[in-house]
This record gives C-alpha cells, structure tokens and sequence, in this order.
C-alpha cells in the first residue's frame, strides 16, 4: 500500500502543471527550506482549518535528539497573496466557499504553478469543517509530497555543486558515484569502508560553531534475509563503526546511541527492497552526537549488501534541515558501468 501511493503521488505531480514550455520562464522558488506557506484567512486558521494543518505539518521530524516539527508553517491572508509571496517554495491555499466546485471537499496537488521546484496546495471546500477533515485525510500524502520535493531541491542543488574530483575517485576505484558538496573530503578510504566528511562554520549568537555532515558507504557478503532487520543493522552498524570511525579522545568511538528507538522502515532504493533507518548516534567516551540516516539494499550486480549511512553535528542548531540533506546526498548514490577491458592483439 505504502508502494502504490507513493507511485500514485510520483503520478500525480507528473501529471500536475503539465505546460513544460511554460516552466523555463519562471522564477526560482523563494523561502528558506522546510516552511510552509498557508494563505488562508485569521479566522480559518485560528479554527478548525488551523489546527487540522497544524495537526498535519507539526508532527514531530522522526528522531532527533530534540523534537522539531516536519516544517515550519506561517500563514498570510488572502489579500497579501501577492507577487511577492507567489512564487514560494511550498504554498497552501485554503478556500471555503458554496459553489459547484467545492461541494465535495478536495486537495489538490500541483507542481510549478508559480514558480521553480514549488508544490503548490489548494484545499477547497464548501465549510471550514469539510475543508479540515479533507487536509485531515490527506495528511499523510501531504507531508509526502512535500518532504519528496524537499529532498529533491537538495539532490538537485547538491548536483550543481559537487565534488567532481572525488566524484571521478570513486568511480574509477570503486564503482560508484555519489553527488557530496564541493568542500566535503575523503577521510577514510578502503576496500569495503568509505567515509567522507563535510565541515562548516555557521553563526550564531555572535559566534562561529562547527557543523560536521558525515557519509558512510560500507559493503559487505550477503549471507541471510536477517542481514535487513533492525537489530541484525544496528549491530552490523555499531561493529563497523566501532572500528572506523574513532574520535579525538583516547578510546572514543561511534555508536547507534539507545536514548531513542531508532525508527525502522521498509522501502525500495533505485528499484530495489530496501531498509531505512533513522536514528541517534554518540561518541563511546566523549559528548558528541546527533541524528543519523541509513539505507540498506542489496546490490545485485556485485552480490554484495551496501550501506548509505550519514549523520549530521550541529549542537547549537535545530538538526532537521542537516540530516534532511545528508539523506538527500545519500540517494544520489548510484552504481557506475564497470569499464570494459581492451583485449590485446
């Protein structure tokens, strides 16, 4: 079921917006990643319809360390909807009315209405209650949409920016490719264990604190369907970075953190059976940690498991939008053709 309504949401903003020769002329999307726009009146969003999207898009981001909701709403009314508010990344556009279109209560999704890269939201109905049971029942599908787009906009600004020289590395060595930002480095390279690190600077409160992204790319022989199970992961997860990963303190080391259950899900990756993980991880001996993401799948063509996992470091900044993008830099993994040896004369 989960399957079938993701293809059905891939469908339907295939099939939204359909004017391609109109797209090349609009503007870029405008907003700060991870908001939500909702044009609707005071009186709408302080009743039913409020509290029905807040109920929706307030849910808490899945595990991390402290809750941030899964995007930040801010809402307009109507009459400033406006040029300058239009070409919003995310919009949602709430109308109650008594006419032939809206006596049974919708959602529709549309992609690119008003500008680049925008989900663009319109519940309509014929009374506040219709219109809140209607974004109610859609809520799952919303968030999807949303989220979905969201990690695309950082697969796509992340493609424009990376490290082509790394890049080239680990086609040419090891068979595969993944897009990583410009400034993200090889910290650990082997056979069967690649670790690539990202650090920043970011401001605030008149000071420069660390943000580290980190990935992990580890393979390994499939033996058993046990090999993507939640317990067999984590212990797979923790023996391999216990030996890879050290900190700078004597005897640290990373570990799945067990504050939090981590969440486990099953999903397809490029086609293919795949385990997800989200969930906490620490340093054995020192005070770091945060959130990490983790994909597991079964590369055919190699008969080998492989595991995407990153984790993100930001302890004076809300951790969503971070391990938002290190999942976004772990699914442009991608298996490269092997080269074709030149038989000699």
């Amino acid at each position: 079921m989960r399957n079938l309504l993701i293809m059905m949401i891939i469908g339907l903003l295939l099939s939204c917006g359909s004017n391609e020769g109109g797209r090349a002329g609009l503007p870029g999307k405008v907003g700060p990643a991870g908001e939500l726009l909702v044009v609707a009146t005071e009186q709408q969003w302080k009743g039913a319809i409020g509290a029905a999207i807040r109920e929706v898009v307030q849910r808490p981001y899945p595990v991390l360390p402290q809750a941030e909701d899964m995007f930040d709403l801010i809402q307009i009314d109507p009459v400033d909807f406006d040029k300058f508010w239009r070409p919003h990344r995310n919009v949602l556009v709430v109308e109650v009315a008594d006419r032939v279109d809206t006596q049974d209560p919708t959602v529709k999704f549309y992609k690119e209405r008003y500008s680049q890269e925008q989900i663009y939201i319109e519940a309509k109905g014929k009374t506040p209650d219709a219109v809140a049971s209607a974004i109610i029942d859609r809520g799952d599908e919303m968030l999807s949409v949303l989220n979905t787009e969201e990690i695309s906009r950082l697969k796509s600004n992340i493609k424009a920016f990376d490290n082509e020289v790394l890049n080239t590395e680990l086609s040419e060595q090891y068979g595969f490719t993944i897009d990583v930002p410009r400034e993200a480095q090889l910290v650990t390279s082997q056979k069967d264990f690649i670790w690539i690190q990202r650090e920043m600077t970011r401001m605030k409160g008149g000071q420069n604190h660390d943000v580290k992204e980190g990935f992990f790319i580890y393979t390994y022989p499939y033996s058993t369907d046990s090999v993507f199970s939640m317990k067999w992961l984590i212990e797979k997860r923790n023996a391999v970075l216990s030996k890879h990963v050290q900190g700078a303190v004597p005897n640290s080391y990373m570990t799945t953190s067990t504050a939090l259950t981590p969440r486990y899900e099953e999903v397809t990756f490029k086609g293919q059976f795949a385990s997800e993980l989200r969930g906490l991880w620490r340093m054995e001996n020192d005070f770091m940690g945060g959130p990490f993401y983790m994909l597991t799948f079964y590369d055919k063509q190699n008969e080998r498991i492989i595991t995407l996992d990153g984790y993100a470091y930001a302890p004076y900044f809300g951790k969503r939008e971070y391990i938002r993008e290190v999942e976004a830099v772990l699914k442009t993994f991608r298996l490269t053709p092997k080269k074709k040896e030149v038989a000699s004369e």
